[in-house]
């Protein structure tokens, strides 16, 4: 009897353990297939494209090779003819090389050039905002006041006008601003009602479309040097009236920097 019962107890031990080693084995294996499961849904989640055509709101450009979302390459961007699948053959069909192709080390030196260069790039236009951020802030309250004799009869500005010279002369000795020789001051023709009445942002729609006019490719072939396209940017508007007026300092890099100014009776 007690062999027997002893044989029991040893069977029902080694049931037991084979019941959790099983269970275990199912716990972790059910595991490792949710974590594989999620791992291929997570590389199936984007896919790699050649654009061959831009992309609304300037997400991307003709050219460029990108990752966006699988649903939206197979359904718009293929369909639409609008990219292609970032594949060997493609490549080679486009006359391009693949930026993550080659070696290990090939790639790794291209990482970082093109690292070194995103950074070189973003150090100077964050330095060149910083300064527009700050010149913009200074002038957001001033008013530049230009002093002019008058013509009793007409009411116009005689003998005297004002130009961009004047206004960049103003800002020197009055603001003790420098402009350099390739910041550019372009004047609003038309006044303002008032200063006090013109919002920042009312400035800004005001003067949206006050600057220099993109050149055509026949002027831009006949332009000898620099200073030929300096001189053809120079702002031809002469204020010749009393009144509040807008101007737009074009600054390194594009930033653009709004002045106000007004013109009085001496």
């Amino acid at each position: 009897r007690r062999t027997m019962a002893s044989v029991a107890a040893a069977s029902l031990v080694l049931r037991t353990t084979a019941a959790q080693s099983a269970a275990s084995f199912s716990h972790v294996t059910s595991r490792y297939s949710a974590v594989r499961l999620t791992a291929l849904r997570s590389m199936g989640h984007t896919v790699r494209v050649i654009l061959k055509e831009d992309l609304p709101d300037g997400k991307g450009y003709s050219g460029d090779i990108m990752k966006v979302r699988a649903g939206y390459a197979r359904n718009y961007l293929i369909p639409k003819k609008m990219a292609l699948y970032a594949i060997p053959e493609n490549f080679e069909r486009l006359g391009i090389k693949d930026p993550e192709g080659g070696t290990m080390e090939e790639r790794r030196a291209r990482k970082a050039k093109l690292a070194a260069e995103k950074e070189a790039m973003e150090g100077e236009g964050a330095a060149e905002a910083r300064a527009a951020d700050l010149l913009r802030q200074y002038l957001r309250k001033k008013v530049l006041k230009i002093w002019r004799n008058i013509d009793t009869n007409t009411g116009k500005v005689h003998p005297g006008l004002v130009n961009h010279i004047n206004l960049r002369q103003k800002i020197s000795k009055q603001l003790r601003i420098d402009l350099e020789d390739h910041e550019m001051i372009h004047i609003r023709a038309e006044p303002v009602l008032s200063h006090a009445e013109v919002s920042d942002q009312e400035v800004a729609n005001l003067l949206e479309d006050v600057g220099p006019k993109e050149a055509s490719d026949a002027d831009k072939m006949e332009k000898v040097d620099a200073s030929e396209d300096i001189k053809s940017d120079e702002c031809q508007v002469e204020i010749r009236q009393l009144g509040d007026f807008l101007a737009k300092i074009t600054l390194r890099g594009g930033h653009t920097v709004p002045l106000r100014f007004t013109v009085v009776k001496r």
